[in-house]
């Protein structure tokens, strides 16, 4: 189909256009004169009608008229009666008549085809150029945006520096690791094309970056026991930003000196719903532990992102510390990349 379509509406030079003229009406003519005789009374213009139609529609709408009129007084010499001469009986008129109106029709129509096909494939070339701008302009932004939050991170990094209040150093510490991951999945989420994110990859990913940023060594694994969870790319940053704190906090509060820590990674689908579990081997939530009163700015800002999600975040304790995030699954299926 699309091969017709570009013989349809590709240009021709007039050496093709002239030359499939003349071939187009002597093979019409000859045919039909060698059928003379062997058809019954009543088909002048059995192979002209194709002859015309072929024409206009492999070399134009000018060589197809040109065939018309050609074929046309042949046919009227040659095949109406009186045969051999250009007089004209009632019959003869009727059937000229009937020519002209459908050679007329035919070749109005592939011409209107041909317009709307030109228009569709200036139209087409208009969109892929648009969508090559997006797509560039998108990935410029990305670029930038991510370049942006990683000079910002690298300032606070600097101020940190000459604070000496030992708070406030680890208040911007905090803050500049979490650019630094924000920037890390803005990075992840390059492709506009993307409109479904598999968080199992994403954190894959995202996560041995906190874990490089947290300057632990060897005393930290983690362990990735992921099934596929495909979320929207609405979810997909808020949903990862949890992970990163809940891992964040499984850092600071389950490592120890004289063992290796393993921190547990878990996504899938559960009821219909999404779900992201971090489960560490550490020694567990104290016994008064109240999530929702705690004055961590981390667990704020994970309970903050589930609001936003429509989901919960909940903790279990013994052994270690489970943390479970769970949100509507809306996503199906990934879209390509």
């Amino acid at each position: 189909m699309q091969r017709l379509r570009s013989l349809a509406t590709a240009r021709r030079s007039a050496t093709y256009e002239w030359g499939f003229t003349a071939i187009a009406f002597l093979a019409a003519f000859g045919s039909r004169y060698w059928l003379e005789g062997a058809l019954p009374p009543g088909f002048p213009y059995l192979t002209f009608f194709p002859a015309v139609i072929l024409t206009g529609f492999f070399a134009g709408t000018r060589a197809g008229t040109v065939v018309a009129v050609l074929c046309g007084l042949s046919a009227w010499y040659f095949f109406l009666a009186p045969q051999g001469s250009w007089g004209l009986t009632g019959s003869s008129v009727l059937a000229l008549v009937f020519y002209v109106f459908i050679v007329a029709t035919d070749l109005v129509l592939l011409h209107l085809m041909r317009l709307a096909l030109v228009k569709l494939d200036d139209e087409r070339k208009t969109s892929d150029r648009l969508a090559a701008q997006n797509k560039t302009m998108f990935h410029e932004l990305q670029h930038r945006v991510s370049n942006n939050l990683q000079v910002i991170a690298s300032l606070l990094k600097m101020q940190q520096r000459n604070l000496a209040d030992g708070a406030a150093r680890q208040a911007l510490e905090t803050a500049s690791a979490r650019l630094k991951v924000v920037a890390s999945i803005q990075r992840q989420l390059h492709n506009p094309k993307r409109q479904n994110i598999d968080i199992a990859q994403l954190l894959k990913a995202v996560l041995p970056e906190v874990l490089a940023s947290a300057d632990v060594g060897d005393r930290v694994v983690l362990d990735f026991q992921m099934q596929p969870l495909i979320a929207t790319g609405d979810q997909a940053t808020p949903v990862a930003l949890v992970a990163v704190e809940l891992t964040s906090n499984a850092l600071e509060h389950a490592l120890s000196e004289d063992r290796v820590t393993r921190i547990t990674i878990s996504t899938g689908t559960e009821n219909g719903e999404g779900f992201v579990r971090i489960a560490d081997d550490g020694k567990g939530l104290p016994e008064d532990f109240q999530p929702e009163k705690s004055r961590s700015l981390g667990l704020r800002v994970a309970f903050q992102f589930a609001d936003q999600l429509d989901g919960k975040l909940g903790f279990q304790s013994g052994p270690g510390t489970v943390a479970t995030l769970t949100f509507p699954a809306t996503a199906i299926e990934p879209a390509e990349a």
